[in-house]
């Protein structure tokens, strides 16, 4: 009876693991070979299928820690206690308008908490007015036919109920931005907040952290308020979740490349066939 060597085992498989991991390139030099190797298309194969396992259990990982974010982000789409005063009147305001956006109305609580401190008259040096700090731009975009501009400070001009600074028009405004901003980051709240903050063309998809460090302090102050008890667990939270996300933007477009070098390979040998 034939004895196995235990060593020559290790050996025959580790030498297939690594003809697994080079296949790609080995497939592409394959491709201008005169006869394919069928245990080089057999290895990429299983690249491929441990690829796509790859990338389906970092997607659902990636689903998995956005889920604990909104939950610590107000829950989005159920009410939790915030630990922040607010006054009967904005607490009707924030409530309505939750409603209607759809947003966790602690989610807007603490925007307003961090924004501006609850102050109705804040002015930002950048021109940012009210509760909700509201850009000029913002304000005539979702209030085109406003008699107020925006452009004013506080006190210098009285618009009345159309009054930038005006508590409930600067909410509306406030909310139904942050809701358009979260539906075009497909449900992405850090990355709404992100841009509320920093602006759309100060978001980088690709980076896991916020470009700016005061964009980064913003996120920490409202996960702290939304998260007293562990502000820290928020951050990393996040952190997880953006770099998650860049590296599965990352491992779709080495598919494609993936997919490419099996069409090369699969044209000019499956042409040779015919």
């Amino acid at each position: 009876m034939e004895t196995v060597n235990p060593l020559a085992v290790k050996k025959k498989l580790l030498l297939r693991v690594l003809q697994i991991l080079c296949s790609p390139f080995l497939l592409l030099i394959d491709a201008f070979r005169p006869r394919p190797s069928r245990m080089i298309f057999s290895a990429f194969l299983w690249f491929m299928l441990g690829t796509f396992l790859l990338s389906a259990t970092l997607y659902f990982w990636v689903e998995g820690q956005e889920t604990q974010l909104e939950r610590v982000l107000g829950g989005y789409f159920s009410d939790c206690e915030v630990a922040i005063p607010v006054s009967t009147e904005i607490e009707g305001i924030i409530k309505r308008n939750a409603l209607m956006a759809d947003v966790s109305p602690d989610l807007i609580t603490a925007v307003i908490q961090v924004e501006s401190g609850f102050d109705p008259l804040a002015y930002s040096p950048k021109g940012a007015c009210g509760l909700m700090q509201i850009t000029p731009l913002v304000w005539q975009a979702y209030n085109p036919d406003s008699s107020c501009n925006g452009r004013h400070r506080p006190g210098a001009v009285d618009h009345g109920v159309e009054c930038i600074y005006n508590s409930d028009a600067n909410i509306t405004t406030g909310v139904q931005y942050l809701r358009k901003l979260i539906d075009h980051y497909d449900g992405e709240i850090g990355r709404a907040l992100e841009a509320y903050n920093a602006g759309l063309t100060n978001v980088n998809l690709e980076e896991f952290r916020p470009k700016y460090r005061e964009t980064r302090n913003y996120l920490q102050r409202i996960g702290t308020l939304l998260s007293a008890d562990n502000p820290e667990h928020f951050w990393a939270l996040y952190n997880a979740h953006c770099f998650g996300h860049a590296l599965l933007q990352g491992l779709f477009i080495f598919t494609m490349v993936l997919w490419v070098i099996l069409l090369i390979w699969g044209h000019r040998h499956l042409r040779k066939i015919r």
